[in-house]
């Protein structure tokens, strides 16, 4: 299963080590208890992924991206509950996101290793970055989590979408938006106001998005398949009453005229900021932005090729009446005894 993207792939050479400060945090967080907690975690590889999609990352700017990405799918797993129940995780996401419309230095009350897991990730995501950066993340965070809210009430009601519904869907739950806003983070830089609203950057910001959820619709098939899940590839299947194959045959050709899009994309970020009155180091700033999320997209898809997440060790456990891969423990409702800051508390740099 290949898609063709002409960039170059990328490494971090602190993988190994970042490997075991991520399970140092996720054990002291409390989302990894007991053996088997671990050995899934760990063979599944999910915190992997920030190794291979941020190049500018080092040290604790790369602990970070791992944090978040083990975060991430240790909580999407807790919404893979058996058919007909709903998942505990709900609370969490209501909880969050009403945390995240909190002003700075709002204590946040200690309710389950996933809320306090987060409120790390979050501000350390946040220290040093300007205001709008910081509510421009936040925005993306809620709309990821509202979707997780989304899918879990469709999935509860036996709602089963069409691929055009699963598809605007998938653009919010699948959490590309806030993990490119990882970017800027973990390079040190921001893209400038109003370039990063633009037509341009905002188009790459959807290129981005799009090749990724094709790559995971056709990586987590069996999966999903296994499990009953919604897929769009399943989606076509039954809409165009096509083959398998075929309906993956569609999934590159779609992502093979996103990549094209991306590259007329680009051709237009060099003449943007001028117009806009912005400097040359705004100018910089720009490329940097669609470089870095260029890289993200390709590090997504080689991780995808390598990660146990991927495999029939996981399919294989999968089905309507099992939970997730990761969902060894309820994280949503155990208490964590894991100190609280206040959130939003992140020293914020000036405008």
């Amino acid at each position: 299963m290949t898609f063709d993207i002409s960039i170059s792939p990328w490494t971090s050479p602190e993988l190994a080590a970042a490997q075991e400060r991520n399970l140092q945090w996720a054990r002291r967080m409390g989302l990894v208890n007991g053996e088997e907690a671990e050995r899934r975690y760990l063979f599944s590889q999910v915190a992997d992924v920030a190794a291979y999609s941020y190049p500018d990352a080092q040290g604790d700017d790369l602990d970070l991206a791992f944090d978040v990405n083990g975060w991430f799918f240790l909580f999407d797993d807790q919404f893979d509950v058996p058919a007909g129940e709903y998942p505990p995780a709900v609370s969490v996401c209501e909880e969050l996101i009403d945390l995240l419309r909190l002003p700075p230095g709002t204590p946040a009350p200690s309710s389950s290793p996933l809320a306090d897991a987060y409120v790390d990730v979050w501000q350390r995501m946040a220290e040093g970055m300007s205001r709008r950066w910081q509510e421009r993340t936040a925005r993306h965070w809620m709309d990821y989590l509202a979707a997780n809210l989304t899918e879990a009430a469709d999935r509860r009601a036996g709602i089963m979408p069409d691929s055009g519904e699963w598809m605007r869907l998938r653009r919010k739950v699948i959490g590309v938006r806030p993990s490119i806003d990882v970017c800027e983070r973990v390079g040190h830089f921001e893209v400038p106001e109003p370039a990063v609203h633009s037509t341009a950057v905002e188009s790459a910001r959807e290129v981005v998005t799009d090749v990724i959820i094709l790559i995971n619709e056709v990586y987590s098939l069996e999966n999903d398949e296994a499990r009953d899940a919604p897929n769009l590839v399943l989606c076509l299947m039954r809409e165009r009453h096509c083959t398998e194959q075929e309906a993956i045959d569609e999934l590159r050709r779609r992502a093979a005229a996103q990549l094209g899009r991306l590259s007329r994309v680009r051709r237009r970020i060099p003449h943007l900021c001028r117009p806009l009155g912005l400097s040359g180091t705004a100018q910089v700033a720009t490329d940097r932005y669609i470089d870095a999320i260029s890289a993200y997209m390709r590090g997504i898809y080689d991780w995808h090729r390598l990660a146990g997440r991927y495999t029939p060790e996981v399919s294989g456990r999968a089905s309507p009446d099992t939970t997730g891969y990761l969902n060894v423990s309820n994280l949503a409702v155990t208490a964590s005894s894991h100190p609280r800051n206040a959130i939003g508390e992140f020293g914020s740099r000036p405008e």
